[in-house]
């Protein structure tokens, strides 16, 4: 019986497929990694928007993302206007799937706002915009559970 136990388990875990990690920081990071995470999240970013840090994690069960990106001063307010900052929840964001990331630094956001807000499917995305080193910096973070 436990042999049989095993052989399933290794059956089941051959036939769930599986993506890849992928982490990308600076000009690596390109208009594709950002409109992936506007097809995920339904975060709309600004022309002019550039990618930070990208981190995808599609190697296990769930997948789930995180993105650092700095958009134009003056598409603040367009930025805002995204369903997320309009219907989300204002909780200070929580899940940090970047956190590991050297480019990670969202606690050091100044004037910072935060939303939250379950998404279809068993999804979940927070995102964060503040001002680092200057530059409106934007911080999300996506779930599938």
């Amino acid at each position: 019986m436990k042999l049989l136990s095993i052989l399933f388990c290794i059956c089941l875990g051959g036939c769930l497929d599986f993506g890849e990690d992928v982490e990308l920081t600076g000009a690596e990071i390109t208009d594709k990694e950002l409109a992936e995470v506007t097809r995920r999240t339904g975060i709309d970013f600004p022309e002019g928007s550039v990618g930070l840090g990208y981190y995808f994690l599609g190697s296990g069960i769930d997948d789930a993302l995180a993105l650092k990106a700095s958009i134009p001063d003056n598409k603040r307010l367009d930025f805002l206007k995204n369903e997320l900052f309009e219907k989300g929840d204002k909780s200070k964001a929580s899940i940090r799937i970047g956190r590991d990331q050297p480019w990670w630094n969202l606690d050091e956001l100044k004037e910072r706002e935060d939303r939250k807000m379950d998404l279809p499917k068993g999804k979940y995305v927070e995102c964060a915009l503040g001002k680092e080193n200057g530059k409106w910096t934007v911080y999300v973070s996506w779930m599938s559970t």
